[in-house]
């Protein structure tokens, strides 16, 4: 590559900077924008950075996820890191001046230019006179859509090795959820991987009001819903917190708030878009641009194929259980087989998740899975906020199932699994826990019907069952909780 080009790149790139960050970190009348949760993940490997507590597999942070959801934000808050921290971040305001060199890179444009990982960084350590081997100086790397690069996983891996030894150079690099699954062999055990996911309520109370939630109330309500040992102390638990709940509710939650946030409300990028429609439209483009640019990287379609993607969405946000055969019917694809590769990108991108059966009890029928949308912000924009009867409810099914993914499954003590009962009149969830226990979950708006639970008990071994949607809190036959959904939404 021209050392030219570079250089002519790097100057570009430097002079637009701090207006592409102010772009980021400020909102339209100049006020410093809230963070995301995971920012307090950053600061604390930050400090640990400059204070050398970084474990050899912690300097190379691999952070997938979603289009849209903040992960270029959440990179350019680290770099201006000094604007977030507050009296006490102390021990990180006084060692931050140790960082020596910071540079953030979105290696979409260094592909634009057609200039590689690689090359980029021959030329910035000439520039900047160091070595990765033998630095002196403590670097922080933030690349941006790291993917771009189509030699990007082995880039990753040169950088650990030319580290070894030390602990000056940190890379936090962001990417499309697709980066684990186009992971080269070996990085696995050399990065540090965060996933993030679209937004939970809290989240966007924080950042669409700057309402903050009830401290410590997150974690207390998954513990009692998820690890009590039975339905009469999940009731006495929430009981503790009930006036408590419905006085945040009153005193700090927008009417509107709750109904606002399923339709647009897991995505960053949107919710301060006023106009709902244009909302709509900006997270169809995030779609769009997943099936553009993610999609196709992961799989060889022919053009055809990829336009059926939108209608295969259409179709499971009308219904999360449709038979393949119907799906291949009603799409016009020949062979089965494509069928099932477009579901697989969908769910390797991000878009879909996949939720099993459970057991092994319903002969050929426990092939069929139930395919839900990892935010209903997502099922809320393919049917331009349209639902037919019956089928609103499935926003709520979205919803658990990023609470499970992005909560219950990579916590030590929840849940190892989530599955569903195809059984007729069975539950919406079954929640299997670490001690192969089961808690059995229906949800739904104005839910107090108990008898799916009640049915789904029957078949499993299950410590109790939940109806989240119910207008009161309420112990059944102490076996069953029927919750209001605000428990759930504080989550």
């Amino acid at each position: 590559m021209n050392k030219a080009n570079i250089e002519q790149f790097y100057a570009k790139w430097q002079s637009n900077l701090p207006q592409r960050i102010e772009g980021y970190i400020y909102d339209e009348n100049k006020k410093i924008l809230p963070t995301r949760f995971m920012f307090a993940k950053f600061k604390k490997t930050i400090e640990k950075f400059l204070n050398n507590e970084l474990l050899e597999i912690e300097k190379i942070v691999l952070m997938p996820g979603i289009r849209g959801i903040g992960k270029s934000t959440l990179l350019a808050q680290t770099y201006t890191i000094e604007k977030f921290l507050k009296p006490k971040d102390r021990n990180l305001l006084e060692n931050i001046g140790k960082l020596d060199e910071r540079l953030y890179i979105d290696v979409s444009q260094l592909h634009a230019d057609q200039i590689s990982l690689n090359d980029f960084f021959n030329f910035y350590e000439e520039i900047k006179e160091f070595h990765f081997e033998k630095p002196q100086k403590k670097i922080l790397i933030l690349l941006d859509e790291v993917h771009f690069d189509e030699n990007w996983g082995l880039f990753l891996k040169t950088i650990f090795d030319r580290t070894k030894g030390h602990r000056d150079v940190l890379v936090i690099a962001t990417g499309s959820s697709v980066l684990q699954i186009k992971m080269i062999p070996d990085l696995g055990r050399r990065t540090d991987i965060w996933e993030i996911f679209p937004m939970e309520f809290n989240e966007y109370l924080i950042l669409k009001y700057g309402k903050y939630p009830l401290p410590g109330l997150s974690d207390y309500l998954q513990d009692a819903l998820f690890n009590s040992s039975n339905a009469a102390e999940v009731f006495e638990r929430l009981n503790i917190k009930s006036r408590e709940i419905r006085k945040f509710f009153v005193e700090s939650v927008p009417p509107e708030s709750e109904r606002d946030f399923f339709e647009s409300g897991s995505f960053p990028s949107v919710i301060r878009i006023k106009n709902k429609q244009k909302a709509i439209e900006k997270i169809k483009s995030v779609i769009d641009g997943i099936i553009a640019k993610d999609i196709i990287t992961l799989r060889k379609f022919k053009t055809q194929t990829i336009a059926k993607i939108g209608d295969l969405l259409y179709l499971f946000a009308q219904s999360d259980l449709i038979s393949y055969g119907k799906l291949k019917e009603s799409l016009k694809i020949e062979r089965v087989e494509t069928l099932e590769s477009l579901i697989e990108v969908l769910i390797m991108s991000g878009v879909l998740v996949k939720v099993k059966t459970y057991g092994k009890t319903y002969g050929s029928t426990r092939k069929t899975p139930k395919f839900l949308f990892v935010t209903p912000s997502l099922r809320s924009a393919v049917l331009n906020n349209i639902y037919l009867p019956g089928i609103e409810g499935k926003k709520l099914e979205d919803y658990f199932t990023l609470i499970y993914l992005k909560d219950l499954k990579s916590h030590s003590k929840y849940a190892i699994n989530l599955s569903y009962d195809l059984a007729e009149g069975g539950a919406d969830f079954v929640l299997n826990l670490k001690d192969r226990s089961n808690i059995v979950i229906e949800i739904g708006f104005n839910k107090n019907e108990i008898e799916q639970v009640k049915n789904t008990m029957k078949k499993v071994k299950s410590r109790y069952g939940i109806v989240f949607g119910s207008e009161n809190l309420e112990l059944v036959n102490e076996s069953i909780i029927k919750i209001p959904l605000k428990y759930l939404l504080l989550i």
